[in-house]
């Protein structure tokens, strides 16, 4: 057997080069892994609220919790200090990571970013980007995660000119925390939105990352809300705009536009609020958007598609109830029984 990457749910992404991956077409980074047949999608939750730290995920079908958020961070004299949001403050206080994982069911990772992370932030942190990148490996190690996730959401730094370069600082972020937290002990995962993978939206920035780091990282939770011209409101819309299903050619940044422009599927993931209190715009009802997406994308690619990230596990940033059956029916629908 090939060394390789070990997925959070058991399986393994070898590292033997395939010449052609999914719908026989040849893309630009798969060539670099083969996934084991026995492998399952990912069924990811985020957490940002203290009524739902990642230790309620225990005796759910989730494969990867991630815990949020690392919001901010300074530098003083080359030393940087970061900055964690409430929530993250208590589950680290009540020591909830651990318990978290049951054993190896799932794996834990921490999220950084985040709507709080302004400009002049992310500008500092690609100032002081050995400072920054040493302390994020040092925080994930010291508390026990098995990752992190790049919540990276400066559409400013794109913009405004004369700022720093989001590429160059998001592909040197990710070589460094892959070099202090390397595969397969750790997941570094990217939760971009999709307009960041459009050319005319500033030069597609994360099709860039991609190009340039896409090896190294191991998920993308792509947030398909809060766009409006990018995801739609019906089921059908986003058969169309976020599976990318219904239409030839595929809308470009859907999940099958996506693929044909060169990603491996293995690496993209719907990602959807579980409530219509999680995101501004771009809620489904959990049945609606296993039927008319996460179906039709399961009937495409089979246990090939990476997989359905859920923002977040409870009803709204203050609701002490938690969306269970959310994550249930989600992973039905990732084995084949939707509805």
């Amino acid at each position: 057997m090939h060394p390789g990457h070990v997925r959070a749910n058991g399986d393994i992404i070898t590292s033997q080069a395939v010449g052609r991956c999914v719908d026989g077409q040849r893309h630009m980074l798969c060539t670099q892994w083969k996934v084991r047949t026995m492998r399952t999608p990912e069924n990811v939750i985020y957490t940002d609220n203290g009524y739902g730290p990642v230790s309620k995920l225990a005796g759910t079908a989730c494969t990867i919790g991630i815990q949020s958020f690392i919001s901010n961070a300074s530098f003083d004299n080359g030393t940087c200090k970061l900055e964690l949001d409430w929530p993250l403050q208590s589950a680290l206080n009540h020591k909830d990571i651990v318990p978290a994982k049951e054993g190896g069911k799932r794996k834990i990772l921490v999220a950084l970013g985040g709507g709080t992370f302004d400009t002049p932030s992310w500008q500092a942190c690609s100032d002081n980007l050995d400072a920054f990148a040493d302390a994020l490996v040092s925080f994930v190690k010291t508390n026990d995660f098995d990752g992190i996730d790049i919540d990276w959401e400066d559409t400013g730094a794109l913009t405004k000119p004369g700022g720093y370069d989001a590429v160059a600082f998001l592909s040197g972020l990710t070589r460094k925390l892959r070099a202090g937290l390397p595969a397969p002990q750790y997941i570094i995962t990217h939760a971009p939105q999709p307009p960041y993978f459009d050319a005319s939206f500033h030069g597609g920035t994360y099709m860039q990352v991609m190009k340039q780091v896409g090896t190294l990282i191991d998920y993308l939770n792509i947030q398909y809300y809060n766009n409006g011209d990018f995801v739609g409101t019906t089921g059908s819309e986003q058969a169309e705009k976020v599976a990318g299903t219904t239409d030839s050619p595929a809308f470009a940044t859907s999940i099958v536009g996506l693929v044909a422009q060169g990603l491996p599927v293995e690496k993209l993931l719907v990602g959807k609020p579980t409530t219509p209190h999680n995101a501004g715009t771009g809620f489904l009802p959990v049945d609606e958007f296993c039927s008319d997406v996460v179906a039709p994308l399961v009937a495409k690619y089979g246990a090939n598609f990476g997989g359905v990230m859920g923002w977040q596990l409870a009803q709204s940033p203050s609701s002490a109830d938690l969306e269970y059956d959310w994550i249930s029916t989600v992973a039905d629908a990732l084995s084949g029984n939707a509805g």
